[in-house]
């Protein structure tokens, strides 16, 4: 027995001599460097790139086998330019060698220091990262080389420490030279400690990276790495990364972002959890979990998500973004969000969602299908939105503040539609409005329908009720043309227009029941082209109501009194009241005619027509007033001398303050002279008619007369006879 293990330790020490023997020999007879052209040789025969070893290489052999590589580069192929495509300034890997004997590998630290990467696009659209690799001597490989079992007698190899990985000042630049783009990912720093099963590996990470000329990112990672003996269940805990933007628009100090979440992989059941997810950034939270399946072949996923209450205002201003000057300086403080999304395939939803913007709740489904050109669904509703809270605040101005300025002097660029996103723009949902303000109208029970593909855009149905009544409407937008085309066809039906007339112009101009049907078209790019190329018309029908801000009969009066030297008393309520007006408005270039407005009263009986500039702002209209009840004038005077008479009314002016004037004189006038000349007519009709009755008399007398001299002959005759 003591003879063998002699011999064991004898053979172990020679052994080891000999190793020691190998290693000795190879150190100093083999100098890898001395292999530098052939491996630049053979880099250059599959690869058509040049290899340049400019750095020694270094073989350690005890108590460490390894390789140091120093300053390396691979050239760009010719049509790249001159930067090298892939550049390192060392690197090196060492596994210790006694373990080796027992099949054992310890690995010291990897270490890889300015690795720089190059991809280019050149002007051709080609890649230099499509490297053309010689093929095999039997042709494109179609199956897979068959697996012959491993001897029995081979030992399995066992990982027996794995001391980390430190990468140090990484960069990779991705240049388009069709697009003109340019990013750049560098210097990246990364530090994975000793690997070790079913244990926390500590990651640690820092980066910048430059999108573009004015987006850059800086980044750190802490981080804990978990992987289990057999491979197939991975936990990586982000316990901390930090990451900093710098973009025009956001302040100069960067906005900051912190993110935390613990994922899970289970590899032999193919799920993976993401949880403990939460996002900080600008005074905005976002806390998130998932469920992930099927990770091999096409994972589906499934989570949710929620915003806690948070004010808009304070996030604006930690974006560096001007807080919007708003009418109602208290909105903009209160938004939450709240939901469950799922993504498979081609198609993410969010369902279950919840929005508060202060005081608007909105709940309902949102769906995004086909990522590459996107089709939104949505079906929404919301209890009540005072939109007109949310608009600037109003400001003096000549017509009240609350007129539209179309065509204004002052805007520097014309408003212009969004084309390019119209076009793109691709939807199909539906929103519910318990209540709507907006330009100070109240409308309930919102309702419209949205559908969107290749620039063709429909909201149709739309639906509301408001001020005793009911709106419709059908509304199309073309924007498949150089310029848009819309279409709108609307119709208002039983409402009480005071409300609406005085919030959309700012007076009590009109009041009563009222129907109003739409047909209008224009197309244009800019805003004011929709104005200037409107082309349609509209019928409007009003009852029982009243014209605010004139009072004709007052105005009838007032002229009658002047004309006959009269004082003129103006105590009486400024309207006219109307039992019915009725008439049809012609759009075109920008102007709005009417030619046959037709009201009446148990006084009047209104007619006329005119015009409005929608450019320019002004109108020019003119109404004929025809008497056609007793119109009562100063001390209880009856002016039935008025019946019969047309009164001519014209409007004149600025739109919203046009000058009034009557022509009662004038008007009078006309009548004189038209009774003169009825007067005329009657005495030349009884001239003509007395001159007549002068003859027929002529006639009889002259027939009395031969009568009687017939007689006298007859007589004298028969008296001769005798």
């Amino acid at each position: 027995m003591a003879k063998i293990f002699k011999w064991l330790l004898v053979g172990i020490f020679g052994l080891a001599l000999l190793l020691a023997a190998l290693v000795a020999a190879i150190a100093i007879l083999v100098d890898p460097n001395d292999y530098r052209e052939d491996i630049s040789r053979l880099v250059k025969e599959n690869t058509g790139q040049e290899l340049v070893i400019e750095g020694d290489i270094r073989l350690r052999f005890f108590p460490w086998l390894g390789l140091d590589l120093g300053r390396t580069r691979l050239e760009n192929r010719a049509g790249f330019g001159d930067q090298p495509f892939v550049q390192i300034d060392s690197a090196g890997v060492a596994v210790q060698l006694l373990p080796l004997l027992r099949s054992e590998v310890v690995m010291d630290v990897v270490r890889l220091d300015g690795l720089r990467v190059h991809l280019v696009i050149n002007e051709q659209g080609e890649a230099n990262w499509e490297l053309d690799l010689p093929e095999t001597e039997d042709g494109i490989v179609t199956e897979a080389p068959r697996q012959e079992p491993e001897p029995e007698s081979v030992p399995p190899v066992n990982i027996g420490r794995l001391a980390g990985v430190e990468l140090s000042n990484l960069n990779v630049i991705y240049e388009d030279r069709q697009q003109g783009s340019l990013q750049e990912v560098g210097p990246v720093n990364v530090s994975i400690g000793e690997l070790v099963f079913d244990g926390d590996v500590p990651v640690t990470a820092d980066w910048t990276a430059a999108l573009d000329e004015q987006t850059r990112l800086q980044g750190r990672l802490s981080s804990s790495l978990r992987v289990n003996q057999e491979l197939n269940r991975i936990r990586f805990r982000i316990e901390e990364m930090n990451l900093t933007t710098f973009a025009e628009g956001l302040p100069s100090r960067g906005l900051v972002s912190r993110v935390s979440a613990l994922a899970e992989a289970d590899l032999s059941a193919q799920t993976a959890r993401v949880s403990d997810l939460q996002v900080d950034t600008a005074g905005l939270r976002l806390n998130a979990s998932a469920d992930v399946a099927d990770l091999d072949s096409e994972p589906r996923v499934q989570g949710r998500f929620d915003i806690p209450e948070v004010s808009l205002r304070t996030v604006l201003q930690q974006l560096g973004q001007e807080v919007p000057e708003t009418a109602d300086a208290e909105v903009l403080k209160v938004f939450s969000a709240a939901g469950a999304f799922s993504v498979a395939g081609e198609t993410a939803r969010v369902a279950d969602l919840a929005v508060r913007l202060d005081d608007t709740r909105l709940d309902g489904n949102l769906s995004v299908t086909d990522f590459g050109n996107p089709m939104i669904g949505f079906r929404l509703e919301a209890d009540a939105l005072n939109a007109d809270r949310y608009l600037p605040p109003d400001t003096d101005t000549d017509n009240g503040g609350t007129e539209p300025t179309p065509g204004a002097e002052g805007n520097d660029e014309p408003a212009e539609l969004p084309m390019e996103m119209l076009r793109s723009l691709r939807l199909d949902g539906s929103i519910l409005l318990g209540e709507a303000i907006v330009t100070g109208l109240t409308m309930r029970d919102v309702n419209f329908t949205v559908k969107a593909d290749n620039g063709l855009i429909r909201i149709n149905p739309v639906g509301a009720r408001l001020y005793g009544g009911e709106y419709n409407g059908d509304i199309r937008v073309d924007a498949t043309g150089e310029q848009a085309r819309v279409n709108v066809n609307e119709r208002v039906s039983n409402v009480q227009i005071q409300e609406i007339v005085t919030e959309l112009l700012g007076k009590d101009l009109l009041t009563g029941s009222g129907n109003l049907t739409l047909q209008a078209e224009a197309e244009g790019v800019e805003i004011m082209d929709l104005v200037r190329t409107l082309a349609g018309q509209a019928d409007f029908r009003f009852a029982d109501g009243a014209i605010s801000g004139i009072n004709l009969a007052q105005m009838v009066r007032g002229a009658s009194a002047r004309l006959q030297g009269q004082s003129v008393t103006e105590d009486e309520p400024r309207q006219t009241d109307f039992t019915e007006m009725a008439g049809r408005v012609v759009f075109e270039g920008g102007k709005l005619r009417n030619d046959n407005l037709n009201a009446q009263s148990p006084l009047f009986r209104i007619n006329g027509g005119g015009e409005v500039d929608m450019l320019e702002q002004t109108v020019d209209y003119r109404l004929t007033i025809n008497l056609v009840g007793t119109l009562t004038g100063q001390d209880g005077e009856s002016l039935d001398s008025l019946q019969r008479v047309p009164i001519p009314l014209r409007f004149r002016g600025d739109l919203f303050s046009p000058d009034i004037s009557i022509d009662l004189a004038g008007a009078l006038t006309a009548r004189q002279q038209q009774q003169l000349r009825e007067e005329e007519e009657a005495l030349r009709q009884r001239a003509r008619e007395a001159e007549g009755e002068a003859r027929e008399r002529v006639e009889e007398e002259r027939e009395q007369i031969e009568e009687k001299v017939r007689d006298r002959a007859r007589d004298e005759l028969r008296r001769l006879l005798r």
